[in-house]
């Protein structure tokens, strides 16, 4: 989110602007920096996603060694809060018969808003503006629900699903199904990562505004433009965890409701 614009000169004379983030600077001085890609590969989203994930390992670790069946401390309440909301949130989507995966599902919501919520440290940059990222997500979520479908309903019966009926359309239905499947990886990774990459991007346009930046006399105190864009951030931040875990639990529940329905009929 708070790039630092610096330029690199290139071979044909030119320069190439590059960002970095203030965690730039840990990789540089970091005794494994032969093993990191280059600057503008943007590496610094790498340890923020590693920064996340260390974070939740942390929290269900102290939270776990200390489960109690009365809830004692933040820890243990938020954890319980948590899962009780996603649960009942998730449950009217998939049904009694996907609970099982509610689990999958929330732990897509949760890994996700972190990572959009860390963009709005200073210092720091979303992995989720980056379509490498968001790309993983939702190769990851779509491949899930295909084998999840596999499981539900037998191979036979999800061959037969994507054949369709009447049988003779076939030929036409299968190639139409697949890129039905494939549309899913494109419009969850763009979603994800238009919104995000849009929302850093202005944040990072507004604080360029202030007049300290601007007329470059640091004797003016910075006004920091971008705090009601950081607001509206944590929003945006919030909806698209939502959109993109529940789209998944829709995409779970047409398999599962579409096999109980046959069996109904």
């Amino acid at each position: 989110m708070l790039g630092i614009p610096l330029f690199l000169p290139l071979a044909g004379g030119g320069e190439e602007e590059v960002h970095y983030s203030l965690l730039h600077g840990l990789f540089l001085l970091s005794p494994f920096k032969e093993f990191i890609p280059q600057p503008d590969k943007q590496p610094d989203l790498l340890l923020n996603t590693g920064i996340v994930l260390a974070f939740i390992v942390g929290f269900l670790v102290i939270t776990v060694r200390k489960l109690k069946v009365i809830p004692e401390g933040t820890s243990q309440n938020l954890l319980e809060i948590a899962l009780e909301g996603l649960t009942d949130l998730f449950i009217d989507i998939v049904g009694e018969k996907g609970r099982k995966y509610i689990p999958f599902i929330s732990t897509f919501f949760l890994y996700i808003l972190l990572l959009n919520f860390i963009g709005l440290v200073p210092g720091f940059q979303s992995p989720t503006a980056d379509l490498n990222t968001t790309l993983g997500f939702a190769l990851i979520g779509v491949v899930a629900v295909q084998l999840i479908a596999i499981k539900e309903l037998g191979f036979g019966s999800y061959l037969k699903h994507f054949w369709g009926e009447p049988a003779w359309l076939g030929p036409l239905m299968l190639p139409l199904h697949i890129i039905g499947e494939l549309a899913k990886v494109v419009s969850l990774a763009f979603r994800l990562y238009g919104n995000m990459f849009g929302k850093e991007t202005v944040i990072a346009v507004l604080m360029g505004f202030s007049p300290v930046l601007l007329i470059g006399h640091f004797e003016i105190p910075y006004v920091p433009l971008q705090l009601p864009m950081l607001l509206f951030g944590a929003f945006v931040g919030l909806l698209q965890a939502m959109v993109f875990s529940v789209l998944v639990a829709i995409y779970i529940a047409q398999f599962i409701e579409g096999h109980d329905n046959e069996e109904h009929h």
